[in-house]
């Protein structure tokens, strides 16, 4: 038994040595020598924790030499009784995980020599409030500050590239701007920043990165800029109070789940768009979506009843380019259709099953095919062709058995909006009375918009 006695205190002695492990302490902080010939040593764990206002030396005196404090190990880990703490010019490196789970730490200094901010380095700071990341850094590591939910505002310098991971799973977070110099931000890594209500992205970023923004429910608004050529997968999903966003026309994808559970209530895709993947904008909250534009430069689009491109989206006021894919597009919402300038053939549509369809409008100056009209739609639905083309309609198959065709493009019977999307394009103008103009003419002009709205010009 007391062999048995003595090997436990041997080993208890191990283990306490082993946690402990340092080679000297200076003033109540424990270093370890990093390199004996460069005369350098770096701060870490000590026989007891620290607490209060911690203030970090540049440099420490051990056996009668000047030791450089060039690194922080996991020194502070765990340490819930800290406040503060000061970090000298000296330090280089800020190991993975050094002050996470600090409780209590209100305020970080991090000086310009600090290249790289590691691994959970500030995860579970639950009290951190504020911090400055200098323009020396270029990498924010995986979690480097998760769950630090007292945290409401950070500036990320143009000096980083790159975003891990979790890095910014901060539930206080208001507002972020990601500088052009970012390339890289990992999964998540700004996932349930749930009082983030505005993104951001400066001009130089070419990518929205999959599952970047995920959850974050009160994001009211997103900027993305024109160099931005792919929105991928999942990067702004579940994104509950977003209802609006300008796509760019530098875009050509829009990844699955890119917008899913959005309530988006207009959507204009710009014509440099070719790939909508699955949910890319599925699950809305039913009606939200009013106005919804799919250009010809569209090709590939999942037409999933349930796990489609726009499945469960029920928009309102639709215009089509000439590479509509039948059924990509909920039927029973709409209530006007637009064909574009370009469309030949349609008839691929199913019109019967468009019950609410009240206004057809057709921007083709010939008479491209339709077919599965109802009876009744042809008796009731307003039609509107392009000034000067009604003959060609009214010999048109089809179109020459609509009771109300008449020339014009509706606009009369558009609710106009008070603004439109910033990337939308002009489509169609039109004097006061709807004959359709190539150029500016004295008066009133009424102009329509890539994104369904229009808007009254006067021209002197």
């Amino acid at each position: 038994m007391k062999s048995v006695q003595i090997l436990l205190t041997m080993l208890f002695s191990v283990i306490v040595n082993s946690v402990y492990a340092y080679d000297f302490e200076v003033d109540g902080l424990y270093y370890n020598i990093v390199s004996a010939a460069d005369k350098t040593c770096e701060v870490t764990t000590g026989d007891h924790e620290y607490s209060g206002n911690v203030e970090v030396p540049s440099s420490v005196q051990y056996n009668g030499r000047i030791l450089s404090v060039i690194s922080i190990g996991t020194a502070f880990k765990g340490c819930g009784n800290i406040t503060s703490i000061t970090i000298p010019n000296s330090v280089t490196t800020i190991g993975k995980g050094a002050f996470s789970e600090c409780s209590s730490l209100a305020s970080v200094i991090i000086p310009n020599s600090v290249t790289i901010i590691e691994a959970f380095v500030f995860s579970d700071c639950s009290s951190l409030a504020s911090i400055t990341i200098p323009n020396s850094v270029t990498s924010i590591g995986e979690s480097a500050f998760e769950r630090c939910h007292s945290l409401s505002s950070i500036t990320i310098p143009n000096s980083v590239t790159s975003i891990g991971q979790y890095a910014f799973y901060c539930s206080s977070l208001a507002s972020i701007t990601i500088p052009n110099s970012v390339t890289s931000i990992g999964q998540k890594a700004f996932q349930y920043c749930s009082h983030l209500a505005s993104i951001t992205i400066q001009d130089g970023v070419t990518n929205i990165w999959e599952d970047a923004f995920p959850n974050c429910t009160n994001l009211l608004s997103v900027t993305i800029p024109n160099s931005v050529t792919s929105i991928e997968g999942g990067a702004f999903s579940n994104c509950t109070s977003l209802t609006s966003v300008d796509i760019p026309n530098s875009v050509t994808s829009i990844e699955g789940g890119a917008f899913y559970d959005c309530p988006l209530e207009s959507i204009t895709i710009p014509n440099s768009v070719t790939n909508i993947g699955s949910n890319a904008f599925g699950h809305f909250s039913y009606y939200k979506m009013k106005h919804l534009t799919i250009p010809s430069s569209v090709t590939n689009v999942d037409t999933n009843w349930y796990s489609g491109s726009f499945a469960n989206c029920y928009p309102q006021d639709c215009t089509f380019g000439s590479n509509y894919i039948a059924n990509s597009v909920r039927k029973d919402s709409i209530v006007r259709l637009t064909l574009m300038e370009d469309v030949t053939n349609f008839s691929d549509y199913a019109f019967r099953e468009a019950e609410k369809l009240d206004t057809l409008v057709s921007l083709a100056t010939t008479p491209p095919s339709i077919n599965n009209v109802t009876e009744n739609q042809k008796a009731s639905l307003k039609v509107f062709v392009p000034k000067g083309t009604l003959a060609a309609y009214q010999a048109a198959d089809v179109w020459k058995e609509f009771w109300n065709l008449q020339e014009g493009d509706g606009t009369t019977d558009i609710s106009p909006l008070s603004s439109h999307s910033s990337c939308a394009k002009e489509i169609g103008r039109y004097t006061i009375t709807g004959e359709k103009i190539d150029r500016q003419v004295p008066g009133i002009n009424i102009v329509r918009m890539s994104d369904g709205t229009t808007r009254k010009v006067i021209i002197k």
